[in-house]
């Protein structure tokens, strides 16, 4: 038996997406980048940054962080829950559907990560200011990676990993 069905267990994978919520809600208010040009730097927190996008104008790209790192990790890690809470009164169609839905929306999760690398290999590539990922993006990486696990450790009764209908 592969070691990934051994592991499979509903408490494990709650308590990961518990952690993991914690994690990102710290994760998020945290110092997430930090730019310095011009000899002025400026920290921003993932949240702060996103509003600070918002402010600036640029709506469509605060959305899109909104949403894939924000929005989704939140969403992915509550129907996590919620699948494997006996708690909550669901028929096993459902539990499939919604740890299907988190699967599908974890996806896109490291976003920012990818965003946050992008800007600063960009800003030292160009040499006129500089970029450093501060501990914010660590500790949403920790979060998304705990998800991760958490979505792996879900035990829904079958041994097939079909997407349900």
């Amino acid at each position: 038996m592969p070691l990934r069905h051994r592991l499979r267990h509903n408490g494990i994978a709650a308590t990961l997406a518990v952690a993991s919520l914690v994690t990102l809600g710290f994760a998020i208010f945290m110092p997430f980048i930090s730019m310095t040009r011009l000899g002025e730097r400026r920290e921003f927190s993932l949240i702060g940054g996103i509003l600070e996008l918002f402010d600036t104008g640029d709506w469509l790209i605060g959305s899109v962080l909104m949403t894939f790192s924000v929005v989704f990790p939140f969403a992915k890690l509550l129907a996590l829950l919620t699948a494997t809470s006996a708690l909550v009164p669901m028929s096993k169609k459902w539990r499939r559907r919604l740890h299907h839905l988190a699967t599908v929306t974890g996806k896109y999760s490291l976003l920012d990560i990818l965003v946050v690398a992008i800007i600063i290999v960009l800003v030292k590539f160009h040499g006129i200011a500089e970029a450093r990922a501060l501990p914010g993006t660590t500790l949403f990486c920790v979060a998304i990676f705990m998800s991760i696990l958490a979505g792996f450790a879900v035990d829904l009764g079958d041994d097939d990993d079909e997407v349900p209908e």
